[in-house]
């Protein structure tokens, strides 16, 4: 049996987490879904995952906070692919959401690829980028 892939998805928006959700489990991945930043930190620091899917606009916490507590304080997701799902797509935010320690950076609305998710697995520290994530709608 092949093992799951371990997800952590930061997103408060409603739709967009059940159908990311569907997806991904629909790729072998077992999720946990959160609404808040400050939850997004508790799962973090308590879990360990392959992978991090973050929102950046969360009602409570800056998604970008979230990223640098993660990679900063997370003794088990400090190293873990952390990719940033928004829908904000102006350079410098991109810039910035790399210089904080994202991996990769998806503009929304987003549907995972088993390829994608691969490759962050294998290749934590390249950006794999939005090429092998296809449009959902």
């Amino acid at each position: 049996m092949e093992k799951k892939i371990s997800v952590l998805l930061v997103e408060d928006n409603r739709l967009v987490s059940k159908m990311s959700v569907l997806a991904l489990e629909q790729l072998s991945c077992e999720v946990d879904a959160v609404a808040t930043g400050k939850l997004g930190i508790a799962y973090a620091d308590e879990n360990p995952y392959d992978i991090i899917f973050m929102d950046i606009g969360l009602p409570d916490i800056n998604g970008l906070d979230v990223i640098s507590h993660i990679r900063k304080e997370s003794k088990l997701n400090r190293l873990s692919p952390i990719v940033v799902l928004t829908a904000h797509s102006d350079r410098p935010y991109i810039k910035q959401s790399y210089a904080i320690g994202a991996t990769d950076f998806i503009v929304k609305p987003f549907n995972p690829t088993k390829e994608a998710i691969q490759r962050y697995l294998m290749e934590p520290n390249k950006n794999p980028s939005i090429y092998q994530c296809n449009r959902m709608f």
